[in-house]
């Protein structure tokens, strides 16, 4: 078939067998295909994304959860990892990724964390200088802003309320939804459009530049010949069944690899691609959390309002405190004790500790295509922050008023004191903790040493010439932040290193 320049394609809808050509070949349309398909596009490569999700528009979407996970994550939201906790990872699977269900936040990635890559990964652009006025073009493109106040709403003004009365160094969060009207529901898509998803904003731009987008497309393999990729195998998929109908081959002069930190190592150990060094699939870091919940004399109607608009940095930690929010029923569920009379949830915020962890974990791949076996252990240091947090948090929201508060602690109840919650962390064993992980990253980590990665700075697999690897697997270390800002801005930079290399 011709290349459909500017167009999306549905891979259920081929009617036969197909093969294409083009410069270079996407697989995933995440925060790194998009960013990846946007800046090759831009360079005036012929450039094909390729993702085995849907294509959905906000009227598209249900406000319902259980749509959600059906439709919008990937293995339906039931991804865990499993070591010393049960350890829930859930993730994107449609046209945009995970970006698609985010709160939307937006920080660049701490200086800290850029030393350490530089220093310890011999990563030669891991610098501010370097990648500051690449975060502004991205920024720009996103349309990035602190969330106003007037969707702030009263959920994330009483968090403010404590941060002030202690005299901490809070903020508004920087956001990349530039028509958000605080409607609450960030973690099932955007019904009304106003989120900054990459499916609504650098994908459009790379399509604007002549990319292609085939959503429902799985890609099953990539050619291989004399040691360099030259291609990949796709199938169309049914989007209900999963079932593969057409086949679709494309030739390509590169072959970037976007799936994220678990699908991306998954696909490359089906195939036995690019792991000499042993490095594909490990080092997993995660972001790790677990909430707090406080209960108010007003009215916070916790749903209405930006889910995610207000944070605090956790004192010489690599964790910040950040706002979230949810539905009615999900509140009911995690915080049983105030669910009776219903009425009670009404008068909750909630707020969690997310850090970046020093432990590590690894991802195979699971019984099927979609399918994950992962493992992971929190250790003791990272346990310490995590309860630090939360009693961070607690004493955040008595500064602020409330009655009483409830952390993510299995089989306990509201406390109305930080003594109180110091017992009850004290108390706890670990398997007691609600924690919940986001954001996996780290698990083709790059590195200038063949012998301590996966990828070379630039992108480029040790192991496979013209496989490029642009996602969050190729952090070397974890953040400590929301990422999707820094998978964007890596993403281009590996890109334009690839361009500069022809």
């Amino acid at each position: 078939m011709d290349f459909p320049s500017g167009q999306h394609v549905r891979g259920d809808t081929l009617t036969r067998d197909e093969a294409l050509d083009c410069d270079v070949v996407i697989i995933g349309s995440g925060a790194g295909g998009a960013a990846s398909a946007w800046r090759l596009a831009e360079a005036g490569l012929r450039v094909l994304v390729l993702e085995e999700g849907r294509k959905w528009e906000p009227h598209e979407v249900s406000t319902r959860q259980s749509w959600a996970l059906r439709n919008l994550y990937a293995e339906r939201g039931t991804s865990v990892a499993t070591g010393n906790i049960y350890l829930p990872m859930p993730r994107g699977r449609a046209v945009g990724g995970s970006t698609l269900l985010n709160s939307a936040i937006c920080f660049r990635t701490p200086r800290r964390v850029l030393d350490r890559w530089q220093r310890d990964f011999g990563v030669p652009w891991a610098s501010e200088a370097e990648l500051n006025p690449v975060f502004e073009e991205v920024e720009r493109a996103l349309a990035v802003r602190k969330v106003p106040e007037v969707f702030a709403r009263e959920h994330n003004l009483i968090f403010r309320k404590g941060v002030d009365a202690l005299g901490l160094a809070g903020d508004f969060i920087s956001r990349n939804a530039p028509g958000c009207i605080g409607c609450g529901l960030c973690q099932l898509s955007c019904p009304v459009g106003g989120k900054g998803s990459v499916d609504r904003t650098l994908l459009p731009l790379a399509l604007g530049k002549g990319a292609a987008l085939f959503s429902s497309t799985r890609v099953e393999k990539v050619l291989v010949e004399n040691g360099a990729a030259v291609g990949v195998e796709a199938s169309g998929l049914e989007p209900v069944t999963e079932a593969p109908q057409r086949k679709l081959t494309v030739k390509a002069r590169k072959v970037f690899l976007c799936g994220g930190a678990i699908n991306s190592p998954m696909f490359l150990l089906r195939q036995g691609l690019a792991n000499k060094a042993g490095h594909v699939g490990n080092h997993l870091h995660v972001h790790s959390a677990s909430g707090v919940c406080a209960r108010f004399e007003q009215v916070i109607d916790a749903w209405h309002g930006v889910t995610q608009g207000y944070y605090v940095d956790l004192p010489g930690r690599p964790a910040v405190l950040e706002t979230f929010s949810a539905t009615p029923e999900i509140y009911a569920i995690q915080y049983e004790a105030y669910a009776k009379p219903m009425e009670t949830l009404r008068h909750l915020a909630s707020c969690g500790c997310m850090l970046g962890d020093e432990a590590e974990g690894t991802v195979r791949p699971g019984p099927s295509p979609s399918r994950s076996a992962m493992t992971y252990s929190v250790t003791d240091s990272d346990l310490a922050i995590i309860k630090e947090g939360m009693r961070e948090t607690a004493r955040i929201y008595f500064a602020a008023g409330a009655l009483d508060v409830h952390a993510g602690l299995v089989g306990q109840g509201p406390v109305k004191s930080l003594d109180e919650l110091d017992k009850q962390l004290a108390a706890v064993p670990l398997d007691k903790l609600s924690i919940y992980a986001s954001h996996p990253m780290s698990t083709n980590r790059m590195s200038a040493r063949r012998e301590d990665g996966v990828t070379r700075p630039d992108g480029e697999t040790w192991d496979v010439q013209n496989l490029v690897i642009a996602d969050a697997s190729v952090f070397p270390t974890s953040l400590g932040v929301n990422p999707q800002i820094t998978v964007m801005t890596c993403a281009s930079v590996i890109a334009r290193q690839q361009v500069a290399k022809g």
